[in-house]
């Protein structure tokens, strides 16, 4: 298939792959595959080559990678990460971020970087441009030995022998197990290095700046006060302007190091681990130093000194509660507002840390400092519930107060429901949680089975927002970005079925400077119509990659005129004819899921009408694809009139539903971004219980505002049966919306 170039005028981000054709009357711009893009308030496209399309909404392209340590990470587009330990272990790992790389190295792997492992196996952002879902690697090693393998086995293994260098009192001197000498990845990574990088020099200036050449002599001081032993890095970076020198990762060996760098003032920044003769951390510490590097001098020392890092980060919550993980946030910008130094470090399972509290606040460029702390109620609990807390210090400075206490009025309350098709699923949770300043977030994730029910508390600093993750199965969902709301309740399901395609709307309250992109609009003659593949009730929405839909078929037809139809799409960019005609378009859908068995197969039709647009009906920090094919703001951009379905199923968290009186709820509004939409008059529901053979329509009560009541009797022979649903709504105007879900619940089996 050939697509139509999709530019950008207005936005920014990354850009999507794809090439250029015509089809039969019209032109299409396909914007996904078969797993679909989901436009949203996310990162925006760049400026692409002439092959490229529309991208997908940044969600859509995350991928997962499992490092060489067994660690798996899933990262976003925007550079956010969700971190999950390898089987038996605690995730506790650093963070370290340079332009569009994203590092995420475990700290058993730090005493080692630079010397037998290459930085570039911790690369996630070059690891996942390549394609890579498992990292594999090249194993240098004496006399031919062998070591394990990419994997847990690796991770499990550079574990014991951090614990046993430990326990000598020296760490990352030597070769690794089984005579291993260097360990780099199998595959080109956008930065990747050959072979690991020198220990103890580097030189990063620009090679066209007069005032290079200054070298500065860092000394890492252990608790002792004596030069740590073994492999450290640390970061270093100038703070006049980053671009002159910028070093996330220098080593210190044995304590000491040197670097090249021009005249201005630097900032440096350190966080050291301890480790257990098992290889678990217990404990890390973070120091800093700011410094200048005068024109005239040719060099000039550096102390890191982790004796500083005396205040240890602690919290106290309104119930009790236990730290499952909490991750720092070191951000030094320098004078033009650009990171210098953009570090985190997350630990899990409650081992301390400490960091080095400002004696003045910075006056060059800025300092950014905040935690983020999830915490889980005691094993004793009555009921389950958790912590999610993000709190910033004051600007330019890490406060010399590192205790939090949060009261109940600080907090939203979330009675979350995890709905569950398959019992004793294994899922994993996870909170993003973002300050103003922050375009990305980090969290580890937390295992448990469902269907569940949770009590989950979430308070933040002032402008804090946050967006929930979960991965049930290999499948990833996300909510919107939302606020929290102190003192309020509010009640989420996740999973609630029907699992089915539609639009993600902008969550209430997310940041007014994100971008949301139209996914049902028309901007002059360019009608853009792009699905959600996989959304539950309250909207999360499903993550493209990995892909579970098998099958696919996306089809745009006017009057008797076939304008578009392909498989493997789930939306596109049509050039169309200025008069308003009818519309239909018709997706169907089949994913193959071990983990699911309701809402695998879908079949939706909608019909509507549109003409030429030259009026806005969208908010103004949208954008729309315009008929040049490029992003370019909201101007003249409308909002189609397409009926979208809202269901309130009434089965339990596993998704069954017992014999006998049953009903849903079913509330129909409109694509995002309408204005003064028609109400919607008039709906039919059905339901199946042989797989679609026969249906039986159900008695139907509007309850106003587009909402309606489905009244039905399952028989009791349908016990132990899946049971589909048919839902029909139809606004004033004569715009529809068909929509047939497959095995939408499951009928409870009869009791004896």
């Amino acid at each position: 298939m050939w697509y139509r170039r999709i530019r950008r005028t207005a936005a920014r981000g990354t850009p999507a792959r794809g090439s250029r054709a015509l089809a039969t009357g019209c032109v299409l711009a396909a914007l996904g595959l078969a797993a679909g893009p989901a436009p949203g308030a996310l990162a925006a496209p760049a400026e692409p080559t002439p092959t490229s399309v529309a991208a997908p909404a940044p969600d859509a392209t995350a991928r997962t990678v499992t490092l060489v340590t067994g660690e798996r990470v899933t990262l976003g587009a925007d550079g956010s990460v969700v971190v999950a330990p390898r089987p038996g272990a605690a995730a506790d790992y650093v963070t370290r971020r340079l332009d569009n790389d994203v590092f995420v190295i475990p700290l058993t792997a730090l005493p080692y970087l630079g010397r037998t492992l290459d930085l570039e196996l911790f690369n996630v952002s070059a690891l996942a441009e390549a394609g890579v879902t498992t990292t594999p690697v090249r194993v240098e090693a004496k006399g031919g030995a062998t070591a394990p393998r990419s994997g847990p086995a690796f991770g499990a293994a550079l574990a014991k022998q951090v614990g046993a260098e430990a326990a000598k009192g020296s760490v990352g001197e030597g070769p690794l197990f089984g005579g291993v000498t260097s360990v780099v990845p199998a595959v080109a990574t956008a930065g990747g290095r050959a072979a690991p990088r020198p220990a103890a020099r580097a030189d990063h200036t620009r090679r066209d700046d007069p005032v290079a050449g200054r070298t500065v002599k860092v000394t890492v001081l252990g608790t002792d006060g004596k030069p740590l032993p073994g492999t450290t890095p640390f970061a270093l970076a100038n703070v006049d302007d980053a671009t002159r020198y910028r070093e996330p990762s220098l080593q210190a060996v044995d304590g000491e190091a040197t670097a090249e760098v021009p005249a201005g003032r630097y900032s440096a920044m350190v966080s050291a681990p301890a480790f257990d003769a098992a290889g678990e951390s217990t404990g890390i510490r973070m120091a800093t130093a700011e410094f200048t590097v005068p024109d005239g001098a040719t060099a000039t020392d550096v102390v890191l000194d982790l004796r500083r890092a005396t205040e240890r980060v602690t919290f106290s919550t309104p119930r009790p509660a236990e730290e499952h993980q909490l991750i720092l946030h070191y951000r030094r910008d320098d004078t033009k507002g650009e990171a210098a130094v953009n570090d985190g470090v997350g630990v899990a399972g409650g081992a301390p840390v400490y960091v080095q509290p400002s004696s003045r606040p910075v006056t060059t460029g800025e300092l950014r400092f905040n935690v983020y702390t999830h915490r889980k109620a005691p094993a004793d609990a009555a009921a389950p519930y958790s912590y999610d807390l993000k709190l910033a210090n004051p600007a330019g400075v890490i406060a010399k107060n590192q205790h939090y206490k949060v009261t109940g009025r600080q907090l939203t309350t979330v009675r979350t429901n995890y709905h569950s098709d398959t019992p004793g699923r294994a899922q994993e949770v996870a909170r993003l949680m973002y300050l103003p300043y922050e375009s990305s977030g980090e969290a580890l994730s937390e295992p448990f089975k469902t269907p569940a029910r949770r009590i989950e508390y979430v308070g933040g600093s002032p402008g804090a927002t946050y967006q929930g993750w979960l991965k049930a199965g290999e499948r990833r969902f996300v909510s919107g970005k939302q606020t929290p709301r102190p003192g309020r309740t509010t009640t989420v399901d996740w999973l609630r079925g029907p699992l089915a395609p539609g639009f993600t709307e902008p969550a209430r309250g997310a940041a007014a400077d994100e971008t949301w992109y139209c996914a049902a609009c028309r901007k002059g003659d360019a009608l853009t119509f792009s699905l959600a593949t996989v959304l539950d009730s309250a909207g999360h929405h499903a993550l493209a990659f990995p892909s579970d839909i098998t099958s696919s078929h996306f089809a745009v037809v006017s009057g008797n005129t076939t304008l578009y139809e392909g498989d493997g799409v789930s939306g596109g960019v049509l050039t169309v004819p200025p008069r308003k005609v009818p519309y239909t378009v018709v997706y169907d859908q089949t994913r193959t899921n071990g983990e699911f068995h309701q809402s695998l197969t879908t079949h939706t039709e909608w019909t509507f009408s549109s003409g030429h647009s030259g009026a806005q009906t969208v908010p103004d920090d949208w954008t729309c694809v315009s008929e040049a094919g490029e992003y370019d703001g909201p101007a003249e951009c409308s909002a189609l009139p397409v009926v979208v379905p809202h269901y309130r199923l009434g089965a339990a968290l596993d998704g069954t539903s017992p014999a006998g009186d049953d009903h849903l709820v079913v509330g129909f509004g409109h694509a995002p971004g309408a204005a003064a939409a028609p109400a919607v008059t008039g709906a039919r529901v059905e339901v199946s219980f042989d797989g679609g053979e026969r249906w039986t329509a159900a008695a139907v009560t509007a309850l106003g505002k587009g909402r309606f009541r489905a009244d039905w009797t399952t028989p009791d022979p349908a016990a132990g049966r899946d049971a589909s649903l048919r839902v029909t709504g139809t606004d004033a105007d004569g715009n529809s919306v068909t929509q047939t879900v497959k095995s939408a619940f499951t009928v409870a089996a009869a009791r004896d």
